[in-house]
């Protein structure tokens, strides 16, 4: 018993040495269950709109003046295509257009008739917004003229019709997956070459420190490659994704990514001891950016300040470029932003960790 007793003592010694173990096991939960519970928890949760007034009569006017005094809602004005264009970036949840003739239709008995767009690519959203918005014009209108249906509230959409959630899902998913093999990949190999004497024989090796490392590297990259084609060819054949961009873009945005997280994760590998440290660093990394970065929740349901946070992680920018070039078959010059990004946090990463790289 006392042996058991000093060999326990002993592990609670070593668990309380790793620092980075005791920030897993205690700390990062606690951080995590504040961020899911900020983000899913709220229930006064304000969506954005975007109105165009077409009609410019005293009825909607003061529609439009009713939506504004509404906490719960968020309105903005200007022309339907710039409104657009914020709904298609996930600035707004919605656009809510008062057609022209409303007013008329309502002097002679018949509804008046108004069209809300929504971005049907983030069905959860776009259905919760059609709903709330459908039953609070309803309120209005009815407090205003006591006459129930007096609005009909058409649905569409500014992507196309057979647009489903997972054609903008898969490439969160690719987005993803590019970001855990660079970062849980790379890293830990190198902690482990490390660990095991392997670098330091490698080192001393007649073998180019820059070929072994480029060999490397490229592999990773290929093997990035093949995972995009198998998720997408997944895709295709189960869901039946419709992938609307040039392949060639695809395949660059793909090599981008990967190059970038294989950066991180390189530094990673440079700032961390051991295998288990540089699992735990990578995790606490890979986990955040899941959830904040807009690869599986829209930003449209966040709140202002973790839509912030959410746009200074380089997953957001992946996932972006990605979901534009995939899904809305854009060109590369159209994510430029993104692209940049990209290959800042890949440079600077790489710069930083051959400076901090150890051998030993």
């Amino acid at each position: 018993m006392r042996q058991f007793a000093k060999f326990l003592g002993a592990s609670l010694k070593m668990i309380y040495r790793e620092k980075v173990a005791l920030f897993w096991m205690f700390l990062f939960p606690i951080i995590l269950m504040l961020l899911l519970g900020t983000i899913f928890g709220r229930t006064n949760q304000t969506i954005s709109i975007g109105v165009v007034d077409l009609d410019k009569t005293i009825v909607t006017t003061a529609v439009t003046g009713a939506l504004k005094e509404i906490k719960a809602f968020d309105v903005s004005s200007g022309t339907l295509s710039k409104l657009k264009e914020n709904l298609q970036n996930g600035k707004i949840n919605a656009v809510l257009v008062l057609n022209k003739g409303f007013l008329d239709s309502v002097k002679h008995g018949k509804p008046g008739n108004a069209t809300i767009y929504v971005d049907q690519s983030s069905a959860t959203v776009s259905d919760i917004t059609y709903s709330t918005v459908s039953q609070v014009l309803g309120k209005i209108v009815q407090g205003m003229a006591k006459i129930p249906d007096l609005i009909v509230l058409n649905k569409k959409s500014v992507v196309s019709n057979d647009m489903r959630y997972v054609d903008f899902i898969v490439p969160g998913v690719l987005a993803m997956t590019l970001m855990t093999s660079g970062l849980m990949g790379l890293s830990l190999a190198f902690v482990q070459y490390r660990e095991k004497g392997i670098l330091r024989r490698i080192k001393v090796s007649p073998l180019p420190l820059s070929r072994f490392i480029g060999s490397e590297l490229t592999a990773d990259l290929i093997m990035a490659l093949i995972q995009a084609a198998i998720l997408l060819l997944v895709g295709k054949l189960v869901f039946k994704i419709h992938i609307r961009g040039s392949l060639i873009n695809i395949a660059f945005l793909v090599i981008l990514g990967a190059a970038a997280f294989l950066a991180v994760g390189f530094l990673i590998s440079s700032v961390t001891k051991t295998l288990k440290t540089a699992e735990m660093a990578s995790n606490a990394i890979t986990f955040p950016m899941m959830f904040l970065s807009g690869v599986f929740i829209p930003l449209a349901i966040l709140p202002p300040f973790l839509v912030t946070v959410a746009k200074a992680l380089p997953l957001y920018y992946l996932g972006h470029a990605l979901r534009e070039v995939m899904i809305r078959g854009k060109m590369l010059w159209t994510v430029w932003p993104d692209i940049l990004v990209l290959i800042g946090v890949g440079l600077i990463c790489f710069l930083i960790s051959i400076k901090l790289f150890r051998w030993e």
